[in-house]
């Protein structure tokens, strides 16, 4: 059912538990967000739950909105660029039991909402990937609870530390891919170029992921995330997300990132430490001298001495 403006009137109001107005629109079977311009902005809270969307986007001017229910549908897009122009005062967003996968998703709702403080994903495949959590608090640093767990300073402290390391580099350069197919696909389903959709598509594919245009030139690597997408094929970086995904202590994940940071491949760890691919090499002691050069050595000392003391007896005569 299209979400019409006679559905947008006939639908049930009414002033919440949290005493915020409140438009309940669930279970509507509603394919897209349409036609929101007609409730003049009087809502705090929009009830969109078990509906049939798969994209967030086309949000009207609603700048009284804080609260935004989505459980139980099938996003897996989000236009971050749509929200912060359009719901700048967003704060709560309940996607549960939705198609998220991808790490962009993430990327884009912390652009497009500055003011998130409650975010659930509960039973999206994003959250099946390691490092979720840790990935989300670093992308959304507003958040105070996600998925109903208050965020702790611990796990920020740990976000942040991922997000200097290799792994989160890997991380940042599969959002950018991942970005760059939803552009793809939603320029196949819209009929507009695919340069064109990508260079529309969002953070990842304008540099806006960090508040901060990408300044990169290659030659010039500055961090593990510019080395790492710069400097290696796809094998050598599916490789070493592995040996990341497989450290077994966060030194060992130091290690890797310094070899990345430099533009050295660690790929050859597994011969070295004898087929052990979790384990890093420590560094080489120096070789020991050859026993010849050592008695030799010896030997030219004693006979220095010999000498010495023949011509010490040769003056005294």
């Amino acid at each position: 059912m299209r979400l019409s403006a006679n559905i947008l009137q006939s639908a049930e109001q009414r002033t919440n538990p949290l005493g915020q107005r409140e438009i309940l629109l669930r279970s509507l079977a509603i394919p897209a967000i349409e036609h929101l311009s007609v409730t003049r902005d009087q809502f705090d809270t929009i009830d969109l739950s078990n509906n049939h969307l798969t994209r967030l986007e086309n949000l009207p001017k609603l700048e009284r909105l804080t609260t935004l229910y989505l459980g139980g549908n099938g996003v897996n897009y989000v236009d971050g660029k749509n929200l912060k122009r359009n719901c700048p005062g967003l704060d709560t967003v309940i996607l549960s039991g939705n198609g998220v996968k991808g790490w962009n998703v993430i990327g884009d709702l912390g652009v497009g909402c500055p003011k998130l403080e409650f975010l659930s994903l509960v039973g999206n495949p994003v959250t099946r990937r390691q490092h979720y959590r840790l990935y989300t608090i670093h992308k959304i640093p507003t958040l105070k609870v996600l998925d109903f767990q208050k965020v702790k300073q611990s796990e920020r402290e740990r976000a942040q530390r991922l997000a200097s390391s290799a792994a989160g580099a890997a991380m940042e350069a599969d959002a950018r891919l991942e970005a760059r197919a939803a552009a793809a696909t939603a320029a196949a389903s819209s009929g507009v170029s695919t340069d064109a959709a990508e260079f529309a598509s969002g953070a990842y594919a304008n540099g806006e992921n960090n508040g901060t245009a990408n300044t990169f030139e290659p030659g010039e690597g500055k961090s593990a995330e510019e080395s790492f997408a710069t400097q290696f094929t796809v094998e050598e970086k599916a490789k070493i997300r592995e040996l990341v995904a497989n450290a077994a202590s966060a030194e060992e994940i130091d290690r890797i990132e310094s070899l990345v940071k430099r533009g050295v491949f660690p790929g050859s760890l597994e011969s070295v430490n004898g087929g052990d691919k979790n384990v890093l090499p420590p560094p080489p002691p120096p070789p020991p001298l050859p026993e010849e050069t050592v008695q030799g050595n010896d030997k030219r000392s004693a006979e220095e001495g010999e000498g010495g003391s023949d011509s010490k007896r040769q003056r005294s005569e």
